[in-house]
């Protein structure tokens, strides 16, 4: 029942994307692209992949107006009874300029 208020919030970060972009680095992430289905159940889904490193900051403890936002809207959208799955990777392709930035960062 929260699709407007979901479009709504991608609607937000495609606006303000250089902001947007620009609080990954503090949160270690390297790609992060979301994805909506309109299922035949009537909803809207939307479906999150990034690419992440370890120790980066939680967006809970950044000051940016763009997390602030992000916090905001997650709290109103996200069913907190649905636990996000960790899948295992079987294959990952990422050019070598990109992996070696990746691993640089994580060193």
């Amino acid at each position: 029942g929260k699709e407007e208020k979901a479009q709504e919030w991608m609607n937000f970060l495609n606006k303000h994307h250089v902001d947007t972009v620009k609080t990954m680095a503090a949160e270690k992430v390297y790609v992060e692209t979301v994805f909506s289905e309109k299922n035949e159940d009537g909803y809207t889904y939307f479906y999150w992949y990034s690419v992440q490193g370890e120790n980066g900051q939680n967006v809970e403890e950044s000051e940016s107006y763009i997390d602030k936002k992000h916090i905001e809207y997650w709290d109103e959208c996200i069913d907190s009874t649905y636990h996000p799955v960790d899948m295992k990777v079987q294959q990952s392709l990422i050019a070598p300029e990109i992996e070696k930035i990746i691993n640089e960062d994580n060193s």
